[in-house]
């Protein structure tokens, strides 16, 4: 009787060991054009008119512009480099400059905007690629953003520009 006791125990400890190496999802490449992210099997390609890219899961939303040389000219830009693109879009989102944060290949900064009554954390971070320069935007409830933070950095610091 003691011995089946210990098995039945060792059997239930082992499915529960077995079942929480399970619980995380699997990585999984989305590609747009140049860029390619790693995100989850938990997020699905979407389609939203002004995004290049749009990637959803539950609870954090991805996605990215791409603006090419041309694009910009044409909107009357003058810009040379990464930083010249940064400093465009803080200004234009009404961001310190201070905010500008460099990591890896790309800068970022974090607002916070109400819609709809809800407060959401944006994490927009910026590339450059070949002849062109990407915004990719992370998007969640500002109450979540505490808990999917890193996973967020992440999979910002997966993303890949061509050149």
């Amino acid at each position: 009787m003691r011995k089946s006791y210990k098995f039945l125990l060792l059997s239930l400890m082992l499915g529960l060991l077995l079942s929480l190496c399970g619980c995380s999802p699997n990585p999984k490449n989305f590609t747009c054009g140049d860029m390619t992210i790693t995100l989850t099997e938990e997020f699905e390609e979407k389609k939203l008119d002004m995004f290049d890219a749009y990637y959803a899961a539950e609870h954090v939303a991805f996605t990215a512009v791409e603006e090419t040389d041309e694009d910009l000219q044409y909107a009357g830009f003058e810009i040379n480099s990464l930083s010249a693109y940064c400093n465009e879009i803080i200004s234009l989102n009404g961001v310190e400059p201070a905010s500008l944060i460099k990591r890896e290949n790309y800068y970022y900064f974090t607002n916070t905007k109400t819609v709809s009554g809800a407060n959401y954390t944006y994490v927009h971070c910026m590339f450059e690629g070949n002849n062109s320069y990407w915004i990719c935007e992370f998007t969640c409830k500002t109450k979540d953003y505490d808990k999917y933070k890193k996973d967020i950095f992440e999979w910002a610091d997966s993303i890949e520009i061509k050149k």
